[in-house]
């Protein structure tokens, strides 16, 4: 797979815009190609699973279930062909691969990598590659580590290659996500994280995971947890049946009344939890 092309163009300061811009959007084009191909068997999840992948996490509702290669993770170099993670949502009862991801050690500066994505689309945890998976190293702050700060940082990037992120390829969290997995097409108002989005989470099964990020974030008793669960099954049936009544043609109305009935789920969790606010949360790479 040809990379040096938007590589050139980046280094050459006095490359016209349109040049520039050209030349990127032909080396996305081919990466996207490319990586598709090589990664078309693991639509099949036995086929990952073969290959050596495993389950690390939860489902995250914008970012999937991550399958991590120890054995591609661990090397030094990153190769396009071969990401270290895969992401799957699941829909109608089957996993569907949704996205891969790429991730590198670094101490100084941005990841170096044969890849068409700027500096920016990389989000950084500080530790091991795990932590990508961990529910609070996205809930609770941005995992961007400072550049400067002389500490490994491992460098993560994603790559919405098998289901579009209307927020772009390479944006780290996919808000379409929730929608498929409902089975509805994302309506053309997703994009980053918004009360509406979060509320056709809840709809599409996200309740276990608010659960646990308010739980460890807020160091919630056991008694508070169960409290919190119940009000979030409740109205995410609720949502389901909002839902279904709005969704055949994505009614105008729909991101409102999603939004409203989201404030209205956060203003019950806050009579348990008076800190209680899963929108300020939401990781923000």
């Amino acid at each position: 797979m040809r990379m040096s092309g938007v590589l050139l163009a980046l280094s050459l300061p006095g490359l016209p815009a349109a040049a520039q811009s050209a030349a990127m959007t032909e080396e996305v084009g081919e990466f996207v190609a490319s990586v598709r191909a090589a990664t078309a068997r693991y639509r099949d999840q036995a086929a990952a699973i073969a290959d050596g992948y495993r389950r690390i996490g939860p489902d995250f509702p914008s970012m999937g279930e991550h399958w991590l290669s120890i054995s591609i993770v661990v090397r030094d170099e990153v190769d396009p062909l071969h990401p270290p993670i895969l992401e799957y949502v699941t829909v109608a009862g089957q996993p569907v691969l949704a996205g891969i991801a790429y991730a590198q050690l670094v101490r100084d500066g941005p990841p170096r990598a044969p890849l068409p994505a700027p500096p920016s689309a990389w989000h950084f945890h500080e530790g091991t590659v795990d932590e990508e998976s961990f529910i609070l190293s996205h809930a609770e702050r941005s995992g961007a580590v400072a550049a400067d700060s002389g500490r490994p940082r491992i460098g993560v990037l994603h790559a919405w290659l098998w289901l579009e992120n209307p927020a772009g390829l390479f944006a780290t969290d996919n808000w379409a996500l929730p929608w498929h997995r409902l089975g509805i097409p994302p309506p053309e108002w997703v994009g980053a994280v918004s009360p509406a989005g979060l509320a056709a989470a809840l709809a599409s099964g996200g309740e276990p995971y608010f659960v646990a990020v308010l739980s460890l974030r807020h160091h919630l008793t056991i008694k508070q947890s169960k409290r919190i669960a119940a009000v979030l099954e409740r109205h995410a049936h609720g949502l389901r049946v909002l839902l279904q009544a709005g969704t055949a043609r994505c009614e105008p109305w729909l991101e409102a009344e999603l939004a409203g009935a989201w404030s209205a789920a956060e203003a019950e969790l806050r009579t348990i939890c008076s800190s209680c606010a899963l929108l300020e949360s939401e990781h923000q790479h």
